[in-house]
Parts: C-alpha cells; structure tokens; sequence
C-alpha cells in the first residue's frame, strides 16, 4: 500500500494540530510539510511533490483559491483539498474553477476528509474543473479578450494586485477594467461578476 502524502496548508494552529492527529491514525497517509501560509504551500508543493495538499481558503500571503489557481497556471497538477467554513455554493463553484479537486467544510473535516482523500486518489472526480455551463463565451455584451481574462481571474478569487502580476498590468488597469466590465454587464458587486462568469464559462 502505498502512502498518500500530504502537504497541509492553514493558519489556524490548534486545527493544524488536529488534522496532524487525524492523520496520524490513518495507515496510508503521513504529512510531509505544513504550513500557515499560501505562498509558503506553493514552494512546498513544487518542493515536495505530494501526493495531494490540503489547504485553508483564508490564508496570508495567498488564499487557499488562488494558490491552486497558480499552480494549474504553472502545469501543477496535484490534487487538492479546500479546507473553508463557508457553506456556500458559490464559493463551492469558485473552488471548482480554480481547479480544486475537493471541497470539505471545516466543521465536518475530520468525519470526512479522509474519505475525501482517498476518493481523489483511487481517482474519483469530486471537483471537475473541466466542467463548463452550456452557455456561450460570448454571451452577452462584448468583452474584449483581456476583459474575459481579468474576469477569469476574478472567478478564481484571485486580488486586483495579483491580477496585475499574472498578467503584467498595473493594480490601476485592473481595476479600470473591472470598472469597464461591471459597466457593460450592468452589474455591482464582485459576487455578481463570480456569478456570471461561472455562468458563461469563464474560469
């Protein structure tokens, strides 16, 4: 039987601690690094190569969201776990677009995460990321290419500043756009902008 290995990534120690307990009694998983932030998981995961890594939603440096969009960005395909206390389908589909492979409520992690584990590897797909909407990329008002980018980017819940750096604009040309792009969809809020693009398939 081979071992799952582990990286845990949340800033919460004494829930830290309880997983490492967790996963201690269980036979076929062992931790091979942990840490309280998502740009210290990052250089883990590419360090480390696990077999999956579990991470908070909210962390320093980089939330749990926006660390598994980079990795996918980079090619990194190792499965991972969301850790999160919102019960909320949205940001259940946001999870799923930025290429999150599971999702488990904080309040029921330790009756399932490690069967939430071993499903992804025995190679269940919890979380499809290649699963789209049927509706069409262009529907709707005319966005340019770039305005479709910024808003994938938004989807994966990444910040205005992180949209500037993966994309090699300023903080200020990100927000211009999102501007541009809540003017012509006629919409508010960020949370309505994560909705549509989920609906279009943007992510």
């Amino acid at each position: 039987m081979s071992l799952i290995q582990l990286v845990i990534a949340d800033d919460h120690a004494i829930f830290r601690q309880g997983l490492r307990s967790l996963i201690a009694m269980a036979d076929d998983c062992e931790i091979v690094g942990e840490c309280s932030r998502g740009d210290e998981a990052l250089v883990l995961i590419r360090n480390l190569r696990p077999t999956l890594a579990i991470l908070d939603i909210s962390m320093p440096g980089l939330d749990g969201l926006s660390t598994v969009a980079a990795l996918r960005r980079e090619g990194d395909m190792t499965p991972v776990v969301i850790l999160t206390t919102h019960d909320d389908p949205l940001m259940l589909e946001r999870a799923r677009v930025s290429g999150a492979n599971g999702y488990v409520n904080k309040e029921f992690a330790f009756e399932q995460l490690l069967q939430t584990l071993r499903s992804i590897v025995d190679g269940s797909v919890l979380l499809d990321p290649a699963a789209r909407p049927a509706a069409s990329l262009h529907e709707g008002p005319f966005l340019t290419d770039r305005e479709r980018e910024v808003i994938r980017l938004v989807a994966c819940g990444m910040s205005s500043r992180l949209i500037g750096e993966s994309l090699g604009i300023s903080n200020k040309t990100v927000d211009n756009h999102r501007t541009n792009i809540m003017s012509k969809l006629r919409i508010h809020t960020t949370a309505e902008l994560v909705r549509y693009a989920i609906r279009v398939g943007l992510g």
